[in-house]
């Protein structure tokens, strides 16, 4: 008894074959078995996978007598040697391409098979599982020749999104290059839409190619001028270049098209903010609020975190305080915001017992923050225990060693135990 695999890349051309050679039934579905088959032939059934190779397999089972052997060499001659078992082509690694495209093109009858063929769809399934098996260069030599040769067959179904899959890939891999050569690619199928173009400005902006992403962002803004996500990424790689002036302009045009979005205030309030123009950034975020649209609740943390650090630099304390409070009632373990509050506590407002109590909530809910850390310490510092600020300055150091306000606290540490005050600030 022997077994063979045989390939078809269409239904077609396997059923014609079935038909033609072994004169059976053609059974309906991979479960079920041919009948009245030729002698020597025990078993013919379908196969949709081999080996994890796709395509229209035929599994035939000979018996091991004279006929049987006969059978076999009369279906090895009946069909092209490349479709039996494994003289199957299924590259495990790419290598020469033109080489590997002939393969391909001999595989599925490429030249012969219209371009909405079954044999294009099988190759397509082949290409997605070398990616599921990641070999991303074979996928990449497979998806270029289809977009060379059939791009409509990408376009439907957005097969191209492999495109894009391949593009995640890269990147991840730090292959920007890549990465943004098959998004330009996706772009190409999917003229109408901006998608590819957000995408390639994130993974720009990213990798600190701030300028590269602006020319980026405006190409797909002239395909949706309204896309939310890419305005933004514009918003951020204009900041990013220190373009203010630019940014605003853009963002002031965002508003004109919708100002009933809380949104788009809350963004020109970050751009003022970058500018250091806390009054300005303090009005546009109070707009956000003030128009309360639907998107509120997604940027609400954020837009009292924004008025928190505009009044704080404006040495406003109190209410820099209650904003840092309302930011606390979605989070109360928000680590940013105790760093702050122990920081306007304890720096500006003299008030250790307060900076104390959010710098020890820091330290006990985050150990490895040598932010909190510092701050403790500089609490304990200025408040004459010595002991307790030593241990966690040099926590700090340890764990933020390149935070040189941390060496200079430990320097001032160091100066006090030399020549100690008379009195400390109480608590």
């Amino acid at each position: 008894m022997k077994i063979v695999d045989l390939f078809f890349p269409t239904e077609k051309g396997r059923d014609g074959w079935m038909k033609n050679y072994l004169s059976c039934e053609i059974p309906s579905s991979s479960k079920e078995m041919a009948t009245e088959l030729p002698k020597g032939i025990r078993s013919v059934k379908l196969r949709k996978r081999v080996n994890r190779i796709p395509g229209y397999w035929v599994r035939i089972t000979f018996d091991g007598d004279n006929e049987g052997l006969r059978q076999i060499r009369d279906v090895e001659n009946s069909i092209p040697s490349h479709w039996i078992g494994q003289k199957v082509y299924f590259p495990k690694e790419a290598h020469n391409i033109k080489e590997m495209e002939t393969n391909w093109i001999a595989k599925y009858n490429l030249n012969q098979e219209s371009t909405d063929s079954d044999g294009w769809r099988v190759f397509f399934k082949e290409i997605q599982e070398h990616f599921y098996q990641e070999r991303m260069e074979v996928v990449s030599v497979g998806l270029m020749y289809i977009y060379k040769n059939n791009p409509y067959f990408l376009k439907k179904y957005k097969r191209f999104y492999m495109f894009e899959d391949l593009a995640y890939y890269y990147e991840a891999k730090g292959e920007l290059h890549k990465s943004i050569k098959y998004l330009r690619v996706q772009a190409s199928l999917q003229p109408d839409s901006s998608e590819a173009y957000l995408n390639m400005s994130s993974f720009l902006i990213l990798n600190g190619l701030s300028a590269e992403a602006i020319e980026v962002c405006l190409k797909g803004l002239k395909i949706n001028i309204e896309d939310e996500y890419l305005n933004n990424n514009l918003l951020i790689a204009y900041l990013n270049e220190g373009y203010y002036e630019m940014a605003l302009e853009h963002q002031k045009k965002i508003i004109d098209m919708n100002p009933n979005r809380s949104t788009n205030w809350k963004y020109i309030g970050d751009v003022f903010s970058e500018m250091g123009e806390d009054m300005e950034a303090i009005k546009h975020y109070q707009k956000a609020l003030e128009i309360n649209s639907s998107d509120i609740h997604d940027i609400e943390q954020d837009i009292y975190y924004g008025l928190a650090i505009c009044y704080q630099q404006m040495e406003d304390f109190k209410e820099a305080i209650k904003y840092y409070h309302k930011m606390l009632r979605y989070n109360n373990a928000d680590p940013k915001v105790l760093l702050n509050l122990s920081k306007i506590y304890g720096d500006d407002l003299k008030k250790y017992d307060k900076a104390q109590l959010y710098a020890e909530k820091i330290v006990k809910l985050f150990p490895q923050n040598g932010y909190g850390h510092h701050n403790l310490g500089l609490v304990y510092l200025y408040t004459g225990r010595l002991d307790s600020a030593k241990w966690h300055l040099y926590q700090a150091r340890r764990l933020i060693p390149d935070y040189q306000p941390v060496h200079d606290a430990i320097l001032e540490l160091k100066r006090i135990k030399k020549n100690p005050p008379t009195a400390y600030t109480s608590q």
